[in-house]
């Protein structure tokens, strides 16, 4: 090929189409040749959806002649551009879309006067856009979306050009407002700045900027104001996004709605008063999304239905009451609007809506609203046979029933919860995901393994279910999530629920008994296990350890023996680990040097509770030097929760932060959320100065032991620590001064030790009171009303009399305030000297 001097025209594009008969893809791959650039006369050079790699050779961009260039779609292929183009180059298309081309863009862009077309996005480029973009006089199309360009303020110099009629610049980095220079852009058909972060109202445009404009998307920035009506009245607009953000103020009434008009979605802002009369007049309205934002007032659901074409309608979680006025719809059901999706969580409703007789929709939520008495059979399919509906939502209502049989209703996702629904629980045909949580349910059916044809989740916490776990759940060999807590369940646990196919398995709050079985195989899949409250007995299985994927183990709450399972340090994903309130005995030991365990214990771990046990001996250092994942400092933007997708679900594991018998359930757990708790034992000698080590530690608790020795200084280091417990020990000497350094130190208990000498003066020891440091006599300063002198250093003391009564402060892990945790104080008075606080 390299022959053809004289080529004008190349066309590679879209070789990466073909099998051959091993299955292998055949595409056009390896390096983009170098003898390209010696085709001087070509003009259109096409690479397009290939799998060529390497650099592209930057003599290219120099062919005199050459007006198209397009690689795009090349997801390997590497290059930059050149540090200069020419002056007079032919380029009129210039696609660089999916590849791996970098660096940023040169200020001679301007240069190409005649290009047409720039697409950079799905690049990893860099930098922001030169002011001479605004050269290019003939640009239609610029697209430089989730290219790794951080634009920063947009340049003025965009609004001359003049041509521009597509305009995509989607998570480009870009703040502040948007120039008022884009009112000159008056050939826009589409306008995309979404996921940025533009601030300021929506005053960079107006009605006769935008009469070509048809798609409008500003969604996910942090733009202000109110909603301008003008929107809804331009002759063109098919489709506006304006959701997630701060867009307050009464949506406004509108002349001459748009008749193209099909998509509305202003979800996720602060917008308020009620939903005007103007939105019944867009007659081409497919969907409308007003969800999550504080409209009031009343509106009859009948109104929308006089949208024909309206297939997504979705008002829920406002200050909205839904009036369902459409009983008497039968003998025009003919004229209803297709609905597929229908979301009207949280309106104040009392009744379901009577055009779900004579409609099939997909998606169903009529959660948290006052809807009582019998869930009817025509909910789940209208007057349709055989149908397919995908998403239910009915939780948090008052229904007591369900007309069953559930017809033939095939529902992939159903949820009940949060009811008062009694009796035998329904099972339709072919689910992946049933919560029926907090309800009433007795019984679980027989022909559960039956319905079961794909993965499947089961949520039945909460209920009324008694007697042994069902033998038929060894059987359903497609589920994947089981979780029967909080019910009335006794007997042993099947050893088949812990070696198959289960990855979360939640049992807590039963009244099982035995021990747990310790024939589990290399095939073990759990991730979750958590046995918490229950009365199970002997010691932890050893086959336990074959379980390589387990990131949750909770029995806290039983009455398991034995030596602490030094064996589990072998598990590389293990993060919770609970064994707290049992009869665990002996020390905390060392791993043997030799051991393989030693070289991957505990290394993903991030909450520890071994409180209430009656472990003892000293604590390693070592024991602390493993926890590899607490000395990361954290961040504010750390993942939320442990998080487990499976089969394209979500399932979010809770964790219980409790204070002394009173439990609050957390179903959102920062990963950043580090504790550990071993309170209540028996440990002796010094507090091992490592723990320092541990920087994104949160919480400390120590409390309840028999440490001796002094405060380690090191815990200065610990500057996301939000709580500290260190009471009812017999540490002496003087609290370290630095302790003041720690800002997010929200919570602090040193009292009921042989403390001396004076307590520090600044930061959060300003806010901490007496309860924080009495029952040590040596101790003076504020808060108590001893005062230091210069000749006192503080003398050791017999312990004091304990109050009958403290006060502890609960931080509910809400996500404000100080750090990220431990925002919101909850007081309790607690009987005796319960000060402690844990996660179980």
């Amino acid at each position: 090929m390299g022959t053809l001097r004289e080529l004008v025209s190349l066309d590679l594009s879209d070789n990466n189409q073909g099998y051959a008969a091993d299955g292998s893809v055949i595409a056009l791959s390896g390096p983009t040749p170098e003898f390209f650039a010696g085709f001087k006369n070509l003009t259109v050079l096409n690479l397009s959806n290939n799998d060529f790699n390497g650099s592209l050779p930057r003599s290219i961009f120099q062919l005199p002649r050459l007006r198209v260039l397009d690689v795009s779609s090349n997801s390997d292929l590497a290059g930059s551009f050149p540090p200069e183009f020419p002056a007079g180059s032919s380029l009129e298309v210039l696609n660089l879309k999916g590849t791996q081309f970098s660096g940023p863009i040169p200020s001679s862009i301007g240069n190409l006067k005649n290009l047409k077309t720039l697409d950079i996005s799905w690049s990893i480029g860099s930098g922001g856009i030169p002011a001479s973009i605004g050269d290019l006089a003939s640009l239609s199309f610029l697209d430089l979306s989730s290219s790794g360009y951080q634009i920063g303020e947009l340049p003025a110099a965009i609004g001359r050009l003049q041509l521009l009629s597509i305009l995509r610049l989607v998570d480009c980095g870009i703040s502040g407002e948007v120039p008022s220079s884009f009112a000159n852009l008056i050939r826009l058909t589409e306008l995309d700045l979404s996921r940025n972060n533009i601030s300021g109202p929506i005053t960079f445009c107006s009605y006769e900027s935008f009469l070509n404009l048809r798609r409008l998307q500003l969604c996910c920035n942090s733009l202000s104001g109110p909603v301008p009506s003008f929107i809804f009245s331009l002759p063109q607009l098919e489709f506006v996004s304006l959701m997630s953000n701060n867009l307050a103020g009464p949506l406004p009434e509108f002349s001459n709605p748009s008749p193209f008009l099909q998509s509305v979605y202003l979800d996720y802002n602060r917008l308020n008063g009620s939903i005007p009369m103007s939105f019944f007049e867009l007659t081409g309205l497919q969907t409308l999304d007003l969800s999550r934002n504080g409209l009031t007032g009343t509106v009859k659901l009948s109104s929308f239905w006089k949208l024909t074409n309206l297939s997504n309608l979705c008002l829920s979680a406002n200050k909205l009451t839904v009036i369902v006025d459409d009983e008497h719809i039968g003998s025009s059901s003919a004229s209803l609007p297709q609905i597929n999706s229908l979301g009207l969580a949280c309106c104040n409703m009392t009744k379901i809506p009577s055009i779900l007789r004579y409609i099939l929709v997909d998606d169903l939520d009529l959660s948290c609203n006052q809807i009582g008495g019998t869930i009817p059979k025509w909910i789940w399919g209208g007057q349709a046979a055989n149908v397919d509906v995908f998403k239910f939502n009915l939780s948090r209502n008052k229904f007591t029933s369900i007309d069953l049989p559930l017809s033939n209703a095939s529902i992939y996702y159903l949820d009940l919860s949060f009811n008062s629904i009694e009796g035998p629980i329904p099972i339709p045909e072919s689910p992946q995901f049933l919560d029926y949580s907090n309800n009433l349910f007795s019984s679980i059916p027989k022909y559960l393994v039956e319905r079961v044809s794909s993965p499947f989740f089961l949520n039945l916490a909460n209920n009324t279910l008694h007697g042994g776990i069902p033998p038929m759940l060894c059987n359903a060999s497609n589920l994947q999530l089981l979780d029967i807590s909080y019910n009335r369940f006794s007997g042993h646990v099947p050893s088949c629920l812990l070696d198959g196919h289960l990855t979360i398995l939640k049992m807590r709050q039963n009244q099982l008994e035995g021990t747990l079985p310790d024939d589990m195989k290399g095939g073990c899949v759990s991730q979750t296990i958590d046995f918490n409250g229950n009365q199970i007995e002997g010691q932890l299985p050893r086959s336990l350890s074959n379980c390589n994927n387990l990131e949750v183990f909770d029995v806290g709450n039983n009455n398991i023996s034995g030596s602490f399972p030094s064996w589990m340090m072998k598990l590389p994903k293990l993060r919770v680990l609970v064994l707290r309130s049992n009869r665990f005995s002996g020390a905390v030991g060392k791993v043997p040097v030799e051991s393989d365990q030693n070289r991957t214990a505990f290394l993903t771990l991030q909450i520890i509770d071994l409180a209430s046990n009656n472990f003892s001996g000293t604590l390693d250092s070592w024991w602390f030097e493993k926890l590899k994942a607490m000395m990361v400092t954290s961040r504010n933007d750390a993942p939320l929760a442990l998080e487990n997708n499976l089969s394209g679900k979500f399932y979010r594991d809770t964790v219980a932060v409790t204070y002394k018998g009173t439990s609050i359930t957390v179903s959102k757990i920062l990963m950043a959320f580090n504790v550990i708790d071993l309170s209540d034992n028996a440990f002796t000698g010094t507090i091992p100065d490592s723990i320092g080590r541990l920087l994104s530690l949160r919480g400390l608790n120590l409390s309840d032991n028999t440490f001796t020795g002094t405060i380690p200084p090191q815990f200065s280091d610990l500057k996301q620590l939000e709580s500290l417990d260190l009471s009812s020990n017999h540490l002496a000497g003087q609290i370290p001064e630095a302790l003041a350094s720690l800002t997010s130190l929200a919570w602090l208990n040193v009292s009921y030790n042989q403390l001396e000498g004076s307590i520090p003066q600044g930061g959060q020891f300003l806010t901490f009171t007496n309860a924080s440091f009495e029952g040590n006599a040596g101790l003076c300063g504020k808060p108590l009303s001893k005062q230091c002198s210069g000749s006192d250093k503080g003398t050791p003391h017999s312990e004091h009399e304990r109050s009958s009564e403290d006060t502890i402060v609960m931080f509910c892990f809400a996500g404000s305030g100080y750090g990220l945790g431990f925002a919101a104080a909850i007081l309790f008075q607690v009987a005796r000297r319960g000060k402690r606080w844990s996660v179980c």
